[in-house]
């Protein structure tokens, strides 16, 4: 697959077939990429379908916190002097001098409330006035703890006033943050039910191959579809909405119908990216008159991925067939796209000492990309297979002539970050 990709690539590129002026490398794929993704319009989202997304307004208060007065503290609102007689009042009612009402932290407080005293600092006493036998509680002496009828707490004590935490209008998130599991429940416990954000890109996913099984053991010389999973899943990691992928025959006639029926912002394909008379893809690019912008990276694995802008505005990314080529497509083209058209930053470069040799490129131009286990700055080579590359928690990308055991090369997270 790479040495058709990259030799077949050459040829098409010294005949002029896709107007390309060659081969890009890995760091120029990945600028392309990035600088192609513009953030989607801004747009207002149910809760329910604004998880993932950033935020393209700042989350506001849309009342006073608290909205009116309310207590502090478990206890007491009381108005005037004490002793205080106990009243059950109804919402709306106002107190009486010397009378109290039971109140919780959080609760509004009756209108003319004073104070609202510690349900700990009262004590509550029976007294019979015309047979009513009423409640009658007295403040604690601050000193002594003792009861003191001429005991009193400070005008406004146990309350807190309407807009004491925060007024309405004021700022809760900023913009650009992305909206998490918590983000929501805050948008809706300060009762808001929609947000304005910035939509995640829409990825759909066409396999192509009438050959490719979607299940069970591959046979009969038909191998098994290991990319229709794992793409939309690597898309809605990096923060796209991945759509469950769609399997389409490889002929022209059918492959322009699934392109020009995707309503997607970007999609990605797979197979039939390598030059040559049976890539029925890059004819189907030709006859929609697309603007080729990556053809062919030189990379190992992955060398004949594409990217290239419908007349439409969406964007398509061609991967390769095999499983760690699509990958590395995915991370070199797919991650820097998504993440420009999240209008996320782009994440801070890490580097790691790799402590053995890599396996050597098959063209000594190539930048290569290898799986390891990191520890502690180091980063340690796994198999090349897709067994190594499944095992890796991270992996190096080793520019043309580097590699060997020393080397401090840039690292990647699972998803090209």
């Amino acid at each position: 697959m790479h040495e058709s990709g990259h030799a077949c690539q050459h040829e098409a590129m010294t005949n002029g077939a896709l107007g390309l002026d060659g081969l890009l490398d890995w760091n120029q794929a990945r600028y392309v990429a990035r600088t192609a993704g513009k953030a989607l319009a801004a747009r207002s989202a149910r809760l329910d379908e604004a998880a993932g997304a950033n935020l393209a307004r700042a989350i506001l208060t849309l009342e006073d916190d608290p909205s009116c007065d309310v207590a502090a503290i478990d206890g007491y609102a009381v108005c005037g002097e004490g002793p205080w007689r106990i009243e059950e009042l109804p919402s709306g009612v106002a107190l009486s001098p010397h009378c109290a009402s039971r109140v919780r932290a959080g609760m509004p407080i009756p209108l003319h409330t004073d104070s609202v005293l510690h349900h700990l600092k009262t004590e509550i006493t029976r007294a019979d006035i015309s047979g009513s036998n009423p409640e009658i509680i007295t403040a604690r002496d601050e000193l002594t703890g003792m009861p003191d009828e001429h005991a009193r707490p400070a005008f406004g004590h146990g309350i807190l006033r309407q807009g004491e935490h925060s007024h309405a209008g004021t700022s809760l998130i900023a913009a650009n943050k992305r909206v998490t599991p918590a983000v929501l429940a805050l948008a809706a416990a300060t009762g808001h039910d929609s947000l304005e954000v910035l939509p995640p890109p829409r990825v759909g996913t066409l396999v192509l191959g009438d050959e490719l099984l979607d299940r069970g053991l591959p046979r009969y010389g038909r191998p098994r579809d290991a990319l229709g999973h794992m793409i939309p899943a690597f898309i809605g990691e990096i923060g796209g909405r991945g759509f469950p992928p769609t399997r389409a025959p490889d002929s022209p006639g059918l492959l322009l119908e699934e392109i020009n029926d995707a309503n997607v912002d970007v999609l990605i394909t797979t197979g039939s990216t390598a030059p040559g008379p049976n890539s029925h893809l890059r004819q189907v690019l030709r006859d929609l008159d697309a603007h080729w912008m990556v053809d062919g990276v030189m990379v190992s694995p992955g060398a004949p991925m594409l990217m290239a802008r419908l007349p439409d505005g969406r964007i398509l990314i061609g991967l390769p067939g095999d499983p760690i080529g699509a990958l590395c497509a995915l991370m070199t083209l797919a991650t820097p796209l998504i993440l420009a058209m999240r209008d996320d930053p782009t994440p801070p470069a890490r580097m790691a000492t790799i402590t053995d040799d890599a396996p050597a490129p098959e063209f000594a131009e190539d930048t290569s990309m290898h799986p390891v286990r990191l520890d502690d700055g180091t980063a340690n080579l796994l198999a090349p297979d897709l067994h190594g590359w499944a095992l890796a928690d991270a992996y190096v990308v080793a520019p043309p002539g580097t590699g060997v055991r020393g080397d401090t090369l840039l690292v990647l997270d699972h998803l090209g970050r």
